[in-house]
């Protein structure tokens, strides 16, 4: 039982928030507009600044292992081929196998994963440093099963996609926040930069509140129409097969990768989130079935807050966190 509640008591906040949004919205309170912003604020300053703290407190000589980030991208491509490549083998409507791709691996890592992780340890470590590896293959991946299976199929500008990575907020506040961790400069801990440390520590509080609480409001039921069965198959392999393939293997495997209760919660935690709302956005502007993208992330995100609390209690009760 009490293994049970901690699951909870981990998960709750973020699916309450995401709830509120979505309220928030029904009520006229947050406009689109207003999302916006939001959306506008958190991505560009308040999550950037999290990450930069997260990796500026933190040695990064000792978080860096080649074999965890090597697992987790590597892991992360190996189910997005295979789930493409199922996908045109059973799948008749060609035009949507980019949507259903995508939302079966790129989840919601950078808010929801990271939320969920500090929640459970109190402190995000190589949760923060994987971003800096996920977010790029997310983009890349995404952008070469949109383009190829797009309504209007185009050729994949791989140096573009390269060029918006490389200027991605998030990856720009890990990159800030490197030298600090190196050098082990005292930003956060010393009385002489006092006013930095506040200012930084008040906008990264806000960041993950701020975008869960557009995530809720961006999640409409206008979008949604009765072909469910894809929508439905994605988000098992999005939030069933995936995680206990890749943390089973994991697991398997944690002797002679090194590692540890925390690394497996963290791939855990990275394959189980639902399925992130920018997949709906670039489904609908590289012209892929943006339904199909709009019911994977609503399911997902409404049946993540079971998959993911068992997940954690299973972590929790047999010990391994």
């Amino acid at each position: 039982m009490l293994a049970f509640i901690f699951s909870l008591n981990c998960v709750a906040p973020i699916f309450l928030l995401i709830a509120l949004g979505g309220l928030l919205r029904r009520w006229g309170v947050l406009s689109r507009p207003v999302i916006e912003t939001f959306n506008t604020v958190a991505f560009t300053v308040a999550l950037p600044l999290l990450l930069f703290r997260d990796i500026a407190m933190s040695d990064i000589r000792q978080l860096f292992a080649p074999a965890f980030i090597l697992y987790a991208t590597g892991a992360t491509v190996v189910g997005f081929a295979l789930t493409w490549w199922l996908a045109e083998r059973f799948m008749k409507d060609r035009t949507a196998i980019g949507a259903f791709v995508q939302g079966s691996y790129r989840g919601n890592y950078a808010i929801i994963g990271l939320f969920l992780i500090i929640n459970i340890l109190g402190h995000s470590g190589k949760g923060a440093l994987i971003t800096a590896f996920a977010i790029p293959v997310y983009n890349v991946l995404a952008v070469i099963v949109l383009s190829v299976r797009s309504k209007n199929p185009q050729p994949v500008n791989l140096w573009r996609t390269l060029w918006n990575i490389a200027k991605n907020p998030l990856i720009l506040g890990i990159v800030a926040g490197v030298p600090f961790s190196v050098w082990q400069i005292p930003l956060f801990t010393t009385p002489d930069t006092h006013f930095v440390a506040t200012t930084v520590e008040s906008l990264a509080v806000i960041a993950n509140p701020l975008a869960l609480l557009a995530i809720g409001a961006s999640i409409s039921r206008s979008k949604l129409r009765a072909d469910w069965p894809k929508a439905i198959t994605a988000t098992v392999i999005k939030l069933i097969i995936s995680p206990a393939l890749f943390t089973g293997l994991a697991f398997l495997l944690r002797r002679p990768l090194g590692f540890n209760g925390d690394d497996l919660l963290v791939l855990m935690i990275m394959f189980a989130v639902p399925t992130a709302v920018a997949s709906y956005i670039m489904a609908g502007k590289m012209h892929n079935d943006e339904e199909l993208a709009a019911n994977i992330v609503l399911l997902t995100s409404l049946f993540s807050v079971f998959t993911l609390t068992a997940g954690i209690y299973l972590f929790k009760s047999t010990g391994i966190i």
